[in-house]
């Protein structure tokens, strides 16, 4: 059978690790994935694809398989690249072909830790993680905010810098502008934009951008969203219970990581 312009991306999770490899040409990570041939359905062409590239036979094995929208390849825009999910019961090993050559299973908040090409696109259309983030790690002087999430509020309790998803029609730097302002009527400056990553919390995965922001005056006056605030110089936030968020300020240079 001929080959297509379609183009299968697989993401396979085994549990809460997902497989990746490495590939050869230029060392770059990605999705298992390759060329629909005229006549196969998606599932097949990936069950195809992951037996020709990790010798490693999934009929059988597979718990779940859904599709995520279409979208056109960044590299060359002949071809449609589709991505698709499959979950297995467990990790396997794999014996790779010449085609890539290292694999792992990952945490999907590791997946920035790996130069890949392109492969984000695929967790976002099969919503696995849920959307972006803009997150205002705020500072006035040497003290940086931190707010206590309400009971109105996914994960009550827990302590977080001001930030929220970013809509369609704004910039990441105008969202956390407007989230910063909108949980604490406080504006401020965008000094420094860190390097993405992905978080997880109650809802899901997302991916976050990390801002640092300066202060202008004032108190903060808190939405419902949050029912306390502190001022803490970084050292001292590593003891508090926070969603992850530390991992921002690891991407801006203020906390070792």
């Amino acid at each position: 059978m001929a080959d297509t312009n379609q183009v299968v991306q697989t993401v396979i999770r085994a549990d809460e690790k997902f497989f990746i490899a490495r590939r050869s040409r230029d060392e770059k990570w990605e999705f298992i994935g390759g060329k629909v041939r005229e006549g196969e359905s998606l599932r097949e062409a990936s069950i195809r694809e992951i037996d020709e590239e990790t010798d490693v036979d999934l009929e059988g094995q597979i718990n779940n398989f859904e599709t995520g929208e279409s979208y056109q390849s960044r590299d060359n825009e002949k071809y449609t690249l589709n991505p698709v999910l499959i979950e297995v019961k467990e990790e396997f090993e794999a014996e790779l072909s010449e085609e890539h050559t290292e694999y792992e299973w990952i945490d999907l908040k590791e997946f920035y830790q790996y130069d890949s090409l392109g492969q984000y696109k695929a967790l976002e259309n099969l919503e696995i993680v849920n959307g972006d983030v803009s997150l205002a790690v705020a500072r006035r002087g040497l003290m940086y905010l931190m707010l206590e999430r309400s009971d109105e509020n996914s994960s009550s309790g827990k302590w977080t810098f001001p930030g929220g998803k970013i809509e369609d029609d704004e910039s990441k730097r105008e969202a956390v502008l407007r989230e910063l302002r909108e949980e604490t009527q406080l504006d401020g400056e965008v000094v420094e934009a860190g390097d993405p990553y992905i978080s997880e919390g109650e809802l899901g995965y997302w991916r976050v951008y990390p801002f640092l922001v300066s202060l202008e005056d004032g108190e903060p006056v808190l939405d419902s969203e949050h029912s306390d605030f502190i001022w803490a110089q970084p050292p001292g936030l590593k003891s508090i219970d926070t969603l992850g968020n530390l991992k921002s300020l690891e991407k801006l240079g203020v906390l070792d990581g």
